[in-house]
């Protein structure tokens, strides 16, 4: 399994929520700053998001994804003070009392969450904004994705849940494939390191061997490079040191065996690279402030508690009359 796929399968999808918005010029709607990962796409008509310093244009038929993004505003024209999100749902006609040859606007709205503990990964794998044009070969397999899942959270067939699952975590892929390709201004991390080819195969052996007694002389041997040009260059495109990576990845290989699975301590150490339960329980602590039997116990109890509140064990699906609450469904 390549890196990025072991990544986004330690994720693991909790909640998904989406509803298709309808409006009429003019106007604007502001978001709240929200810890999920936010996607959307322009169905008709055409708008401007405004987030802090980035701004871009929406397209028809345009996808954006953005992870734990702060506050931002999505909008026809500057001159429009925004009505809040959560207005906008106590009444869904609010955008909708205009004029009737007025241009109108559609578009798909959704966030989805990430059990813990490594639901922090995904905001270093995107950047802030990942946004794909309609032109684009990604935006078109992104639309028949979203239009798949449309149909899923509209229709009450056997194995639904275990379907939007998959949806979502391909939808995820996409939007990332699409992110790995921008180089150029990429930011430090897994994504800029596996467009690197010299870095990509020191990565790849790593996360296939993550409990290798690896050294920063081994990796470099596979990246094809000098020890000293190897851990300057890792550091300049991973945003850690080689060593420093590594550690990180492991323990989140250990809180993912922690959470999802009842292996013995010992088995969890082996994984995260470590001979003995007393040496990982020290790293552990050391990186998480907590013990491995705490961190277990603490990830159980808040388990069971979310289990009280989510109808679905996997994913907290959106209904049909959820995704139709503000403007119709497609």
């Amino acid at each position: 399994m390549d890196p990025l796929s072991q990544v986004i399968g330690l994720l693991r999808p909790r909640e998904l929520s989406w509803r298709m918005i309808a409006v009429r010029e003019p106007w604007a709607i502001r978001f709240p700053a929200v810890k999920a990962v936010v996607f959307g796409q322009m169905i008709e008509g055409a708008c401007t998001l405004d987030r802090g310093e980035v701004r871009l244009t929406l397209r028809s038929g345009d996808f954006m994804m953005m992870a734990c993004p702060p506050e931002w505003v999505m909008r026809s024209g500057s001159e429009v003070e925004p009505i809040g999100l959560k207005a906008l749902f106590a009444d869904p006609t609010a955008l909708q009392r205009r004029d009737p040859a007025a241009s109108s606007a559609r578009f798909l709205a959704g966030h989805f969450l990430f059990a813990e503990p490594n639901a922090d990964h995904i905001a270093g794998l995107l950047s802030p904004i990942v946004h794909v044009c309609a032109a684009d070969v990604a935006a078109q397999r992104l639309g028949r994705l979203l239009s798949l899942l449309d149909d899923e959270v509209t229709a009450d067939r056997p194995g639904r849940s275990l379907a939007l699952d998959r949806l979502l975590e391909v939808i995820l892929v996409e939007s990332l494939r699409y992110r790995a390709t921008q180089v150029e201004g990429m930011r430090p991390g897994l994504l800029a390191g596996l467009a690197d080819p010299r870095i990509s195969r020191a990565l790849r052996r790593l996360h296939m061997e993550p409990s290798r007694a690896w050294t920063v002389a081994h990796l470099a041997r596979e990246a094809g490079m000098s020890r000293a040009g190897f851990a300057a260059r890792f550091a300049e495109i991973i945003g850690k040191s080689p060593i420093g990576y590594l550690s990180a990845w492991r323990m989140s290989l250990a809180k993912a065996a922690l959470v999802s699975t009842k292996r013995p301590m010992m088995e969890v150490a082996q994984i995260a690279g470590y001979g003995s339960v007393s040496a990982f329980s020290t790293a552990f602590s050391r990186a998480t402030g907590l013990s491995p039997t705490v961190y277990r116990q603490m990830a159980a109890d808040k388990g069971e508690c979310l289990n009280s509140l989510l109808p679905a064990p996997a994913i907290n699906s959106a209904n049909a009359p959820q995704s139709a609450a503000v403007g119709p469904s497609r």
